[in-house]
């Protein structure tokens, strides 16, 4: 008998409930906590429903302990630094992130740093030999790239142009707290963003060569989920938003248990490059990668099918692409890309990519590259 060994963790208290966010204060409590610093994604302060909550949350604690930060793109590690700088000699004993996965990330940065004084730039990749962080709680503003239950966090390196992180298993919240209120209060362009990078994660880590069958099946249910909730398009509607809840919880599981690939690897290079937003990026990227990797000899993608009712993949691709279309999902084309770029952008993908390209299920390489990158440009 062959050795099989599989591999899965997990790290994770999560609430879905709505409303959960007006409970802050006890769930701080039932943490044995009492001097949380609180940071917000500045974006959000104009939605009514959080500024109930924070009317309420400023009355039980310390004012100069929440702190709205500002963030204009996906944050860097100099920005990680000097926001640390700022809050250091502030007194508290947790952290509560409120926001979008940005903020989470910033989140994350921050209570790792709380107890590893160091430059941030020091700590970009896969740190190891690192103190525990303060606890950590995440309420997450937006749902889909499961920033919220995850231990990655994303962070730019100017002087290269990449993203690198800070990624260390330390990272895991203590606490998730999704309020589908909340979540539900996002602006449009932003939920359909961010819904579309969880079904990214899902077909991505389906399909990884480092998946498992436990790590598939967390993918199927996350898919399942961010499809319907799409596909339904109730966006004002806080009970859809508890599909879309699993849909980014279940997708980030599988993703941290098995790996990405050629999706993940598009919208890391294009979203750096253009500034456009990650789920977008790798959103307008999906569709193509999977058709290509159909097209190519890839059976996988059948399971993923059957979890929303589809035998037919031409009948999928069409669901796809109608989606998209009423989604508003941009192209390459729509950045100022032109057919004649594609050479050269795809060697540059392909080079800065490798990893990412490694792990799609069959062989995906700088000609896959381009035959992806031309799908961009069909009317």
């Amino acid at each position: 008998m062959t050795k099989k060994t599989i591999n899965f963790f997990l790290k994770s208290d999560i609430t879905i409930e709505d409303g959960i966010l007006f409970n802050l204060e006890k769930e701080i409590a039932n943490l044995a906590l009492k001097n949380p610093l609180v940071i917000f994604d500045n974006n959000i302060t104009d939605g009514q429903y959080f500024q109930k909550f924070i009317k309420k949350f400023q009355s039980i604690f310390d004012d100069k302990n929440i702190i709205p930060v500002e963030i204009k793109g996906e944050p860097t590690y100099s920005f990680l630094k000097k926001l640390f700088i700022d809050i250091e000699k502030k007194d508290f004993d947790c952290i509560v992130s409120i926001g979008g996965g940005s903020l989470l990330d910033i989140g994350k940065g921050l209570s790792l740093l709380s107890t590893n004084n160091r430059d941030p730039i020091e700590l970009k990749g896969f740190p190891e030999n690192l103190n525990n962080p303060i606890p950590h709680i995440t309420v997450p503003s937006v749902l889909g790239s499961g920033a919220e239950a995850s231990f990655n966090a994303v962070f730019i390196d100017e002087n290269e142009e990449r993203k690198l992180g800070i990624n260390s298993r330390n990272n895991f919240p203590i606490r998730v707290l999704v309020d589908p209120s909340l979540a539900s209060s996002a602006p449009k362009n932003v939920i359909i963003s961010s819904a579309l990078d969880s079904l990214v994660h899902c077909i991505d880590s389906f399909g990884s060569k480092k998946a498992t069958p436990v790590s598939q099946n967390f993918s199927k249910i996350g898919f399942r989920n961010s499809w319907e909730f799409l596909n339904d398009r109730d966006f004002s509607n806080p009970d859809s938003y508890f599909s879309l809840a699993i849909g980014s919880i279940f997708g980030i599981y599988a993703l941290m248990n098995s790996g990405d690939g050629p999706t993940n690897g598009f919208a890391y290079y294009f979203g750096v490059k253009n500034r456009i937003p990650h789920g977008l990026s790798g959103g307008m990227f999906l569709k193509d990668v999977m058709k290509w990797n159909f097209n190519n000899g890839y059976s996988g993608y059948k399971e993923i099918l059957k979890e929303i009712g589809e035998n037919s993949h031409s009948d999928f691709f069409e669901r796809f692409e109608n989606l998209y279309l009423d989604l508003n999902v941009p192209k390459l084309k729509d950045f100022n890309y032109k057919i004649e770029d594609i050479d050269s952008l795809s060697n540059a993908v392909s080079n800065s990519l490798s990893g990412s390209f490694a792990g799609n299920p069959i062989l995906f390489d700088n000609k896959s590259a381009f035959d992806v990158l031309k799908m961009q440009f069909k009317e």
